[in-house]
C-alpha cells in the first residue's frame, strides 16, 4: 500500500506540474519585502519582515526560512544583491551595507547613510557589488563605486582611458553585458539651477577592462511610470507597458517592440520578475483573491510574449551621417512635408500656444506676459518647480508670503481660464512634491493637450 501511495502522489505531482504550467502560492503582497533570483541554484528568493521563501524552480517546492534582522535594518530603504551565494542587502541612499549570515541580516559596512547615491545604479560586476549615478543635495554622480569586502568600505574607479565622461545621472537604467555597463534614461540637475532636473537621453557604454567611457548617441524616453521595474532577458531589458512589451538591445542598438503574450498582461507591477534558461518567471495575484495573495508562475518565451511588432535603433549619433549628408537631406525634406501635413491635421484637435494667449478650435483666450512664460514652461518643458514659477511673478517689493499668494493666484487664473477654454472641470496645471527631496515641489501640465512643434 505505502508503495503505490508514493506512485499515485508522484503521479499527481506530475500531473498538476504539466497541466498548470507551473504556479506556487508565495505570500500576501503587502507583507513582500524584496525578491530576488540566485542564477546559480536556479531559485528565487521572496523575503518578507523576518523570514524568506526559497522557492526551487525545477520543483517550485518552498523552503521558510525565518530570520533574525537587527532594528535599525529596514528592507524598504534597501536592496538585495547576490554575490556568490551570498547575500548583502545595500542601503539605496547611501554607503550602509548589511549581510545575510546564519540566518541573521547583520551589518558589516565600515561607512555611514551620507544620502548622495540616492536611486543609483546597483549591481554586481565581477563579484563585486557596484553602484553608478545617484543623487544627493542637489547635485547627481557620474562615476562607478564599488564595496571592498576587505576593508567594508566603498571605493571609487577611476576612468582614467576616458576621453569624455557623462554629466551625472540618478534614476536611470542600466545593461550589463560582459565587461560593458550600459547606462541610460536617467535624469541630471540643471547647471545653473540646482532645483531643476530634467530628463537625459544621451547613452554611454563603459568598458571595466579599460575604464573607459564612449558615448553612443541619443535615445527615446523610457516610460516606466507603470511598470517600474524592466526584466533582464538574455542581453537586452525587457520593458513592459499597458499595450504591449519593448525590448532594448544596447549591444546591437536595437529597439524591439512586441504584443503581449498570454501571461505578461498579468504581472504585479510593483515586483521584479526574471528570465531563466528560457522561461519566465513572474508574479501575479491569484484569482478570486480578497487579500491580494500573490502566486509565482512560469511561462515559456511564446506564451509571454507576443506577436513581433516593429523593429528599429534605440539610440541615434548624428556625428555619423556627416557622410550620407545629401541623402539625409532628402529623406528630411520628405519628411518634413508629410510632417507638416500631420501637424496641421493635429492643430484642428489640439490647443494651439501663441505669444499671446491660446487657441482652440474657433476660440481664443488671451493671457498676460507672465502668464504665458509659465505656460511655455509647462508645455514645452518636464516639471517646473515652484522657486522657478515664483521668480516670474514675484515684485521685489512685497514680502515672500505675499509673492507667494501672487503666485497661487496666477496658477489659480491660468487653470480656470484653460477650463474655460476647453470646458473642463478639473485643473490643468497640476503639483506634487519632488520624489528625491521632498522640500520642492513640482508643476506640471497635461501635454497631450496641446500641438507640440
Amino acid at each position: 500500500m505505502m508503495l503505490r501511495d508514493k506512485f499515485l502522489t508522484a503521479g499527481l505531482f506530475l500531473f498538476t506540474t504539466l497541466s498548470f504550467a507551473q504556479s506556487v502560492y508565495v505570500g500576501k503582497y503587502n507583507e513582500i519585502s524584496h525578491t530576488s533570483l540566485d542564477s546559480a541554484n536556479n531559485t528565487i528568493f521572496v523575503f518578507f519582515k523576518d523570514y524568506y521563501k526559497k522557492i526551487d524552480l525545477e520543483t517550485f517546492e518552498i523552503d521558510s526560512v525565518k530570520i533574525v534582522v537587527g532594528p535599525q535594518f529596514g528592507f524598504i530603504g534597501a536592496k538585495p544583491v547576490l554575490v556568490n551565494s551570498n547575500y548583502y542587502f545595500v542601503h539605496t541612499q547611501g554607503g550602509i551595507v548589511y549581510k545575510l549570515q546564519n540566518d541573521t541580516i547583520k551589518r558589516i559596512d565600515n561607512s555611514f547613510n551620507h544620502k548622495m547615491q540616492i536611486n543609483s545604479n546597483i549591481f554586481v560586476y565581477d563579484d563585486k557589488i557596484l553602484r553608478y549615478g545617484g543623487y544627493g543635495f542637489w547635485s547627481a554622480r557620474n562615476f562607478f563605486t564599488y564595496f571592498d569586502t576587505d576593508l567594508l568600505e566603498w571605493e571609487t574607479i577611476s576612468p582614467v582611458n576616458s576621453k569624455e565622461v557623462p554629466k551625472g545621472t540618478f534614476d536611470g537604467l542600466y545593461i550589463l553585458d560582459n565587461d560593458n555597463a550600459y547606462i541610460f534614461n536617467g535624469k541630471s540637475i540643471d547647471d545653473f539651477n540646482k532645483t531643476e532636473m530634467y530628463f537625459n537621453n544621451e547613452v554611454w557604454k563603459y568598458n571595466f577592462k579599460l575604464n573607459e567611457w564612449r558615448y553612443l548617441g541619443t535615445s527615446e524616453f523610457i516610460d516606466l511610470t507603470h511598470f517600474p521595474h524592466p526584466i533582464r532577458y538574455k542581453k537586452t531589458l525587457l520593458v513592459l507597458y499597458t499595450n504591449g512589451i519593448s525590448t532594448i538591445d544596447l549591444g546591437n542598438n536595437k529597439h524591439t517592440k512586441f504584443k503581449h503574450g498570454k501571461y505578461s498582461n498579468n504581472v504585479i507591477a510593483s515586483l521584479n520578475h526574471y528570465f531563466l534558461n528560457d522561461r519566465f518567471y513572474f508574479f501575479t495575484f491569484r484569482s478570486n483573491s480578497a487579500n491580494y495573495n500573490v502566486n509565482l508562475r512560469s511561462a515559456s518565451e511564446n506564451e509571454f510574449m507576443g506577436e513581433f511588432i516593429s523593429e528599429k535603433p534605440f539610440y541615434s549619433n548624428y556625428n555619423l551621417l556627416k557622410g550620407s549628408f545629401s541623402l539625409v537631406a532628402g529623406l528630411l525634406f520628405m519628411a518634413l512635408l508629410a510632417n507638416f501635413g500631420f501637424k496641421q491635421f493635429k492643430k484642428r484637435k489640439k490647443i494651439v500656444l501663441l505669444d499671446n494667449g491660446l487657441r482652440f478650435q474657433n476660440k481664443f483666450i488671451e493671457f498676460d506676459e507672465k502668464a504665458m512664460e509659465i505656460l511655455k514652461l509647462l508645455v514645452l518643458g518636464t516639471e517646473v518647480s515652484s522657486n522657478k514659477i515664483l521668480s516670474i511673478v514675484e515684485e521685489k517689493q512685497y514680502s515672500a508670503a505675499h509673492n507667494e499668494r501672487i503666485k497661487v493666484q496666477k496658477l489659480d487664473e491660468i487653470n480656470l481660464k484653460i477650463k474655460t477654454l476647453l470646458a473642463f472641470s478639473e485643473d490643468i496645471v497640476q503639483s506634487k512634491k519632488s520624489d528625491n527631496d521632498k522640500r520642492i515641489r513640482l508643476y506640471f501640465i497635461n501635454k497631450n493637450l496641446f500641438f507640440l512643434q
